[in-house]
């Protein structure tokens, strides 16, 4: 450490517990006798702090020797580790606040595994660099061996040995051992040999790249293997490979072996993690990769060829069909109905679905079609008759309503069928009902809720939280947000912060939402309409909904529905099947004429005050005298009193008025008691289109009907309906020909049910998207087991289950108590269970032993573990998307 008392600084310097293995040196030393691995790394560690931990070669035995006078113990004992078979080291603490209370060297025959993990170019990986040398390359062996002991009663010094003169032949006839005790590689002569560069043919007996090394080996025949293992190493060029990782998984730890794919390049590799640097202050990540392997590509050549040919298609252009009508053959009064239109015309545009309104992209295309006049248009809404409508709902397992059939609820239905008429009861005749879908598929994953359940304290005393984020990268970079669930990926990871990190490398992401599929080729046209014929306009009423109660084609207004229908033939058909029905009620009638006014009334004493009821000014008025008076004697809209002088102006007070009709009238500050209000209104503004209809309130249902008019206040065709009454709310608006909904909404019995359009308004067969939303939508459920669990490898195991909508997070807090694989922990909890199981699994980490974890995954509806390490604590968390009914009976909170 350093004080600068001038710069205000003081520098700190941290070694790590290690300092003694580093620092301290040891000296030659050969083992009396074979000895483990532990006994070896005991002795070279006997004062440094440091322990066996975990041994997995407890039996395996060597003789060693070192002859280096000044090794430290850290290169010793991963010496002792090279040669056990090559056995891999890890280090690992026990920390008590800030003292190192104990020190761990735990023995490997292989850290890590393999995770299944493919990291692809342009995508996780920026680049891989392939380069190669021949700095250390040779085609021939001359090796030189250790000198043997002297055997008894020999007294001249020993040589050390060579393979001169030593028989061998290799099994495959690749390598060749001359009898000077050279080892040749032929083949690779071949690609390397000199004479190569003079145009000469090479030659088993000259041109080889020839190496004398020295072995320690005492015997030929160890001699031999040790040669031939070193020229197989080097009998070809060194290939190296640099990877430009982006974006390294958060569960690979040391000695994790992952794969690498450049598809570009058809190059397939496997590495291992053999180092990862971390600067928490930088911000900066350094993983050293080793151990590449070259894996072949997996994918068939007719798959690659197919895919191939798919590229190279020609693309194809989707053109639709505008069709407008107009006054004129220049497009005067467009419109998108032929109502009272002379013109049509017809363009196929590769731009838009939607048609556009600009009749400048019709010119040229219009076209006479003016037929003869058609019937009258339907009547107007009837007025309000006094009757009370009900609305009516059933509940059904198929669209017929006849499975399953009920109108006390819909747990567990899939349809819901509704109908209005003027009877409280509701109809048990599934016939009666229009029936929809209401309980699709699952839909995308919904708004990210409140902060969810803590998780289990650790030993420390911390909570650990679990945290959720979004984004449209697999990397969390593109559009990242941890609010706004509307994108392609998840993410989530878990720490000891209750507040979310804006940094996307700290998440794992999954994709939860896939790319739309390609558009579909163009339909096959439909036949041309023959010209000249005269569309018809045909209407009929009834009291039912299909039309054959009460049929009629000339008695609108008794009969509670009317049906149209149009075709190329004049004549009304009286096939109700025909038709398509819809409730209505009829106009309402128009105001009678003025009636002739009454004789006057014989006068009065001349002293009693008098009330005039006309247009002028009363003649000879006396004070006291009242005079009613307005623009007609219809509607007398002024009070005036004569003082003897003039008229004063005068304000209606009465405790009771018993008037029949009253007209253009204000009141302020009143209670108004009536079975029945009614407020047409016209061409009014509502959600930016024009509106006329009428507002009516009676039998405790409000009512709005009304039509939806274009700009010049012409009907559209479409209406809407919106009734609000104490079971509930609903409200849709049709389609133009008034053959299905557009939109459609109800609120009733706890439940928000929803229903979209989601074809072309015209289309014969419409589609839609019906979803419905209850309070358990929007609560989160959660329950954790107790006592905990105990099996064959947990000493103790708690699940905490979380689920708020179709969204289950689970998390584990295991003890393992011993490396046994494939044990069932628990069977998965009704309730959370997930959607699709084979794709359900997680690594928790161990919280005791760096590199370690277990794995956990779900098979046959069972939590299935398999621990890698045989101690410690391990914890961690998965997510996933569940069908299951809610588990109310488990604890939740809003």
């Amino acid at each position: 450490s350093s004080h600068d008392p001038l710069a205000g600084e003081d520098t700190f310097t941290a070694e790590d517990a290690g300092i003694d293995l580093i620092n301290e040196t040891v000296g030659p030393y050969k083992a009396p006798q074979a000895m483990g691995i532990a006994d070896y790394i005991n002795l070279f560690t006997n004062d440094s702090g440091f322990e066996i931990g975990l041994n997995e070669i407890p039996d395996l035995k060597r003789t060693l020797e070192w002859t280096g006078e000044s090794d430290t113990t850290l290169n010793r004992i991963l010496s002792v580790a090279t040669q056990f078979d090559n056995a891999e080291l890890d280090f690992s603490f026990d920390v008590s606040g800030t003292t190192v209370v104990r020190r761990l060297i735990n023995i490997h025959k292989r850290i890590g595994a393999d995770r299944n993990i493919t990291l692809y170019v342009d995508k996780d990986i920026n680049k891989i660099v392939t380069s190669g040398s021949i700095y250390d390359l040779y085609t021939a062996v001359t090796p030189t061996g250790g000198t043997p002991e002297s055997k008894n009663g020999e007294t001249t010094d020993q040589q050390p040995i060579t393979l001169e003169g030593y028989q061998w032949k290799d099994p495959d006839g690749r390598y060749v051992l001359t009898k000077e005790g050279v080892l040749l590689d032929p083949v690779a002569n071949q690609t390397w040999s000199r004479l190569l560069a003079k145009g000469g043919a090479p030659s088993v007996n000259a041109a080889y790249i020839n190496r004398v090394v020295t072995y320690t080996a005492t015997s030929q025949a160890t001699l031999l293997q040790s040669a031939l293992s070193d020229l197989k190493t080097h009998n070809h060029e060194a290939v190296n490979y640099e990877t430009d990782i982006a974006v390294l998984p958060q569960n690979i730890n040391i000695g994790d072996t992952i794969h690498l794919a450049d598809e570009n390049e058809q190059l397939y590799l496997s590495a291992r993690l053999l180092e990862l640097k971390s600067s928490y202050s930088m911000d900066t990540h350094t993983a050293t990769l080793g151990d590449y392997l070259i894996e072949h590509d997996q994918v068939a050549a007719q798959y690659r060829q197919l895919a191939e040919q798919i590229k190279n298609l020609p693309k194809t252009i989707q053109y639709y069909p505008w069709i407008r009508y107009a006054d004129d053959d220049q497009g005067t009064n467009m419109s998108a109905f032929p109502a009272n239109k002379k013109y049509m015309a017809v363009v196929y545009s590769n731009k838009s679905s939607v048609p556009s309104d600009n009749p400048a992209d019709y010119a040229g295309k219009w076209a006479l079609i003016k037929g003869a006049d058609g019937a009258d248009g339907i009547p107007g809404a009837k007025g309000a008759d006094g009757r009370t409508s009900y609305f009516h709902t059933a509940w059904a397992n198929d669209v017929s309503g006849r499975s399953g059939f009920t109108v006390s609820g819909g747990d567990g239905k899939k349809y819901i069928g509704t109908y209005s008429d003027f009877t409280k009861a509701d109809s048990t005749n599934p016939a009666d009902y229009n029936w929809a879908l209401f309980k699709g598929a699952d839909g995308d994953v919904g708004p990210k809720g409140p902060q969810g359940l803590p998780g289990a304290k650790g030993a420390d005393g911390r909570t650990a939280y679990a945290h959720f984020a979004y984004a449209n990268s697999q990397d969390g970079k593109t559009d990242f947000s941890t609010t706004d669930s509307n994108r392609k990926y998840i993410g989530f990871y878990s720490n000891f912060s209750s507040g979310d990190s804006t940094n996307p490398s700290d998440y794992n992401w999954s994709l939860i939402k896939g790319a739309d599929g390609a558009d579909g080729k163009d339909g096959v046209p439909g036949k041309a309409g023959a010209d000249g014929k005269t569309p018809y306009f045909h209407i009929a009423y009834a009291d039912s909904s299909d039309g054959k109660t009460n049929f009629s084609l000339n008695t609108p207004g008794s009969r509670k529905y009317i049906g149209s229908y149009t075709d190329f033939t004049k004549a009304d058909s009286t096939n109700p099947a025909l038709y398509s029905w819809q409730l209505v009620q009829g106009p309402q009638g128009a105001r009678g004429p003025q009636g002739p006014q009454g004789p006057q009334g014989v006068p009065g004493s001349k002293d009693v005050p008098y009330t005039y009821i006309q247009l002028g000014t009363p003649a000879s008025p006396k004070k006291g005298d009242l005079w009613w008076h307005g623009k007609t004697l219809n509607d007398a809209t002024a009070l005036q009193y004569y003082n003897g002088t003039t008229w004063i102006d005068q304000s209606i007070q009465q405790a009771v008025l018993s008037i029949k009709k009253l007209q253009s009238i204000e009141v302020d500050t009143s209670t108004i008691n009536s079975p029945t209000i009614n407020s047409p209104f016209s061409h009014v503004q509502i959600s930016g289109a024009k509106s006329s209809g009428n507002l009516s309130l009676s039998n405790a249902a409000l009512q709005i009907l009304g039509n939806i008019e274009d700009n010049s206040g012409n009907p559209n065709g479409q209406y809407y309906n919106t009734i609000l009454n104490p079971s509930g709310m609903t409200n849709y608006i049709t389609t133009p020909d008034q053959k299905g909904n557009v939109s459609s909404a109800g609120l009733q019995n706890g439940a928000l049910q929803l229903k979209t359009l989601i074809s072309d308004p015209s289309a014969a067969t419409k589609k839609y998207i019906q979803s419905e939303y209850k309070s358990t939508d929007n609560v989160t459920f959660f329950y954790v087991n107790s006592p905990a669990i105990t099996t064959a490898n947990m000493s103790y195991a708690y699940i905490y289950y979380m689920r708020r909508g179709n969204i289950v997070t689970v998390q584990f807090v295991l003890g393992i108590s011993q490396q046994k694989p494939w044990v069932v922990l628990a069977d998965v909890r009704p309730g959370y269970k997930p959607y699709a199981e084979s794709g359900v699994g997680c690594y928790v980490s161990n919280t005791n032993y760096v590199g370690q974890a277990c794995q956990i995954y779900i098979s046959k509806g069972q939590w299935v573990t398999m621990p890698t390490g045989p101690t410690g604590e391990c914890r961690g968390s998965v997510s996933y998307l569940t069908q299951d009914d809610y588990p109310t009976n488990d604890s939740y909170f809003s």
